[in-house]
């Protein structure tokens, strides 16, 4: 008996190691893209006739110091939430890191946090598919492709090519937003069916934030 209690606690913390690892794991992901993306954006456009890997490093420098204060920040709010769902930070953020993938978690504990996230989520693509949203990408996008045209026959081809990489954000853009939709109504699916049969629902009885299940997507 006391084999089977020492190995059950071995199983819990080797999953909370896990857990932990996965959310430094993210934030150092995070703060590694945002280092290369200052840096990249620092030295293509802050050189007024190349590349400037000074006006890189100091930009690199800026953009992830605002990388980590914006992971200390979205860490606080991710703890506050995950106490709302009973959860610790490190199993929330697992989840919404799940949800992003288009996955549901196995857990019946984690399921309140599932919903509650995922009607975040959907919350916030439903703004982003609003119509002024894509007129907005669509200008920015027109308006990058113009000057990248006006760099070309003016032959500085560098700026050019700045302008074009910027042009290709804000294209890729919907094909994104398809991608996170599909994602998105596969896991309200799979989240109508669970608490159908389960009829799991958040501690205390009472409904998440933002809950829209069973949806019917």
């Amino acid at each position: 008996m006391a084999g089977a209690t020492g190995a059950t606690g071995a199983t819990g913390g080797g999953r909370k190691r896990r857990v932990r690892a996965g959310a430094a794991g993210a934030v150092l992901a995070v703060v590694a893209t945002a280092a290369l993306v200052g840096f990249l954006a620092g030295a293509v456009f802050g050189g007024e006739d190349g590349v400037s890997v000074l006006s890189g490093l100091l930009v690199a420098g800026s953009f992830i110091l605002a990388a980590v204060v914006g992971a200390l920040i979205w860490w606080r709010w991710a703890s506050r939430r995950a106490t709302k769902v009973g959860l610790s930070a490190g199993r929330y953020v697992r989840v919404a890191r799940q949800i992003q993938r288009g996955e549901v978690p196995d857990d019946p504990a984690e399921l309140p946090a599932a919903i509650e996230i995922a009607g975040r989520a959907r919350r916030a693509l439903d703004v982003q598919q609003r119509r002024l949203v894509w007129w907005l990408m669509g200008g920015a996008a027109f308006l990058m492709l113009t000057s990248a045209a006006i760099h070309v026959a003016t032959r500085e081809y560098l700026r050019a090519f700045q302008y074009l990489a910027l042009s290709g954000i804000f294209l890729i853009n919907p094909l994104t937003m398809r991608r996170q939709r599909r994602r998105l109504d596969a896991v309200e699916q799979a989240l109508s069916r669970r608490t159908s049969v389960t009829g799991t629902g958040s501690p205390g009885g009472a409904e998440p934030e933002g809950r829209t299940y069973p949806s019917g997507k």
